[in-house]
């Protein structure tokens, strides 16, 4: 569907068929400069000191002499002179804004409808191989109804595809992949709800259809759809006859009882370079896929670089307005408004934005005033 459940439409970004890693690539924070890093190098640089050997410790540049606003970052507790004007601060929140928004995006889409049962299909030509084993008739229907969504929603947007029953009986749709269209996708559906639900142990079913598979040249993966569980000799048989796959078998577990299946089911699928999802009929996953933690990493990275551009924001504007109340208190009034409720209140603020050494930088300003002083005298 190209709907969230709100009826809003997915934003095409969030839609790519490819793993989290290489979406990540395109849209991630460091590809758009938009780490805290690459941040405060596009908005200030770092206050350096260096060791002086006759003083015996360190001492830090001047750098004009308070020219510049400060703030110490939170991450590593370094302090930096800001340059940029507040506009620029202003555009990375906006930026920020949008990528946190746009990772919810493909957080909800990766959870949602076709890819919470089968992950994402990265490849453009795979084979599915499906195994009922002894799954309920209600489980084998459920199936059935995600099995149809997957095909509607991702192998749709694919190039070529074939499904093999590995049974009592091994079952091919077709001898080959073949392309994909609207006609062969509703073919695929229509095969699929025609297969009689038949419960049955079959300990060499699924190898032998994944062996088939592979005969098939022409495809980049398998993937290898598993309702319950599984005997001990059939994850042998697959383990000694698949792990030195030509290419990926990704492996979804449905609805698995035992975490030994899970488990088992992960391990196949590394020694293919595959990936594995875990589904259950409750409605949650098993643990988080690894496709869905890298996006909610790089979330939770964009929020915590938001709030530390806002907090210099929030400094930066306080600065501008002490600024201008100072520039307009004679020497006099000065040492009256240093001792006033407004003071306390602003030097509180500021130290809660991180902001250090602010009698340092009040300091600066007031020699700024003498010196507006001397050149009207």
């Amino acid at each position: 569907s190209t709907l969230r459940n709100n009826g809003i439409p997915w934003d095409l970004d969030v839609q790519l068929l490819i793993s989290s890693a290489k979406w990540l690539q395109l849209h991630g924070l460091k590809k758009n400069k938009l780490t805290f890093p690459q941040i405060l190098s596009q908005i200030g640089f770092q206050h350096k000191e260096d060791y002086v050997s006759i003083l015996g410790k360190l001492v830090a540049s001047r750098y004009a002499n308070g020219l510049y606003h400060q703030c110490i970052t939170t991450p590593d507790g370094k302090l930096y002179n800001l340059t940029a004007k507040k506009d620029l601060l202003f555009h990375f929140v906006d930026c920020l804004t949008e990528a946190i928004e746009l990772y919810k995006q493909r957080m909800e889409w990766l959870t949602t409808e076709s890819r919470q049962i089968f992950g994402v299909i990265q490849e453009q030509c795979i084979t599915i191989i499906l195994d009922f084993g002894v799954a309920s008739r209600v489980e084998f229907n459920l199936c059935q109804e995600a099995l149809s969504m997957v095909f509607k929603q991702q192998v749709a947007q694919i190039a070529k595809f074939n499904l093999i029953w590995g049974g009592q009986d091994l079952v091919k749709w077709q001898e080959k992949a073949v392309p994909v269209t609207e006609a062969s996708i509703q073919a695929a559906v229509e095969w699929l709800w025609a297969i009689d639900h038949m419960p049955a142990v079959c300990h060499t079913g699924p190898t032998e259809a994944i062996m088939e598979a592979l005969f098939d040249d022409t495809i980049e993966a398998v993937y290898y759809f598993v309702v319950g569980d599984m005997p001990e000799c059939m994850k042998h048989l697959l383990l000694q006859k698949i792990t030195r796959s030509p290419c990926p078998v990704h492996t979804v577990s449905f609805n698995a009882r035992e975490e030994e299946t899970i488990a088992f089911l992960k391990e196949l699928s590394q020694l293919t370079t595959g990936s594995s999802v875990e589904r259950q009929l409750p409605g949650k996953c098993t643990g988080v896929r690894e496709d869905v933690y890298l996006i909610w990493k790089e979330l939770e990275e964009a929020r915590n670089t938001l709030i530390e551009v806002q907090n210099i924001l929030g400094v930066f504007e306080l600065l501008m307005v002490l600024w201008g109340k100072m520039l307009i208190c004679s020497c006099g009034e000065f040492s009256h408004y240093h001792n006033s409720g407004l003071w306390v209140w602003k030097s509180l603020l500021l130290k809660t934005f991180g902001l250090c050494l602010l009698r340092r930088r009040v300091f600066t300003l007031v020699d700024f005033k003498k010196m507006l002083g001397r050149s009207h005298t």
